[in-house]
């Protein structure tokens, strides 16, 4: 059965409701979807588990998409001929959805809609739709839109994303039963890890990393014995192994980036058969003095190869 109820007007309020959850926005971990900057399923855990706090969020990205909301919700909605509604906080089961907006009803151009859904705000770049988006949102936002219909119970849903600032594309999706299940199945089976203390085993994204290190701030000075571990040697044999081969591509790597660039010479750009290369300057700047006695040091020139398989 699905709560339905206002979003909290206090943050932390908010975050608190939302640590008893996991959100629609963090489902795509569960099915190791999520994007870069998101958590992955061991932070995420760690985080639900009260072991460490969730990451703060406040870059100029998402205080933009927050500021356009808004903006887009009118754009969307003289466009697609909604009425749109604030959107609620939803909860089933352990899954919780803060809701950007609700359609009560659906619009002239919403055939086979039937009831209330839901409409999910995106601002994104016209470059970034362009590479990851294609004819329909990137996964962890179909997930994510796809865990709010099975928070709240609704047939159905919509992504409306103001790409490049100035136009609206809008993505209709009906609920789909089976997928809600293994949701739901996957959220369950998260919350009872956390009842039984069974972390996942760490991943590879900086979201672990940054979770390693901050519940084990290293002030011991006794060497931990791993002797009995027999783990430990197979890892540290791949780690040695594979910083080796980072280093040996990395110096083939900058050697090639080096030949090109003298092959380039005072060209921004060259031909190459099968490829095109260009090169991104950053002009230096000298030191500058701001105020008496106040030097802002300045930068030299840098240059960055760009190098693409021609098409």
């Amino acid at each position: 059965m699905s709560d339905l109820l206002p979003i909290p007007a206090a943050a932390a309020d908010w975050h608190a409701l939302r640590l008893r959850h996991v959100g629609a926005s963090e489902v795509a971990a569960l099915f190791g979807a999520q994007p870069d900057y998101a958590m992955g399923v061991y932070a995420l855990w760690h985080v639900k588990a009260g072991r460490i706090p969730p990451p703060q969020v406040n870059n100029p990205r998402t205080r933009a998409g927050l500021a356009l909301e808004q903006a887009i919700t009118e754009l969307a909605a003289e466009q697609e001929g909604w009425t749109v509604a604030p959107g609620v906080y939803a909860s089933r089961d352990g899954l919780g959805a803060t809701l950007d907006r609700l359609i009560p009803d659906p619009g002239p151009n919403d055939a086979g809609m039937t009831g209330p859904g839901v409409l999910e705000l995106k601002n994104v770049d016209w470059l970034v739709h362009r590479r990851s988006w294609g004819d329909e949102p990137p996964l962890h936002i179909l997930l994510q839109l796809q865990a709010q219909l099975a928070a709240t119970g609704y047939g159905w849903g919509a992504v409306a994303a103001l790409v490049g600032g100035n136009e609206v594309h809008v993505y209709r999706y009906t609920a789909r039963p089976k997928l809600q299940a293994e949701i739901l199945a996957r959220v369950r089976a998260f919350w009872a890890s956390i009842a039984e203390d069974r972390p996942p085993q760490p991943d590879g994204s900086d979201a672990t990393y940054r979770a390693l290190v901050m519940m084990n701030p290293a002030t011991e000075e006794e060497p931990a014995d791993l002797t009995e571990d027999n783990e430990a040697p197979e890892l540290a044999a791949v780690y040695l192994r594979l910083s080796g081969e980072i280093a040996e591509r990395t110096k083939a790597r900058d050697e090639a980036r080096n030949r090109l660039l003298a092959k380039l010479g005072p060209h921004r750009a060259a031909r190459v058969t099968g490829f095109r290369l260009s090169q991104a300057v950053t002009e230096a700047k000298p030191d500058r003095e701001a105020l008496p006695g106040e030097i802002i040091k300045g930068r030299a020139e840098s240059r960055r190869l760009i190098v693409k398989e021609a098409a």
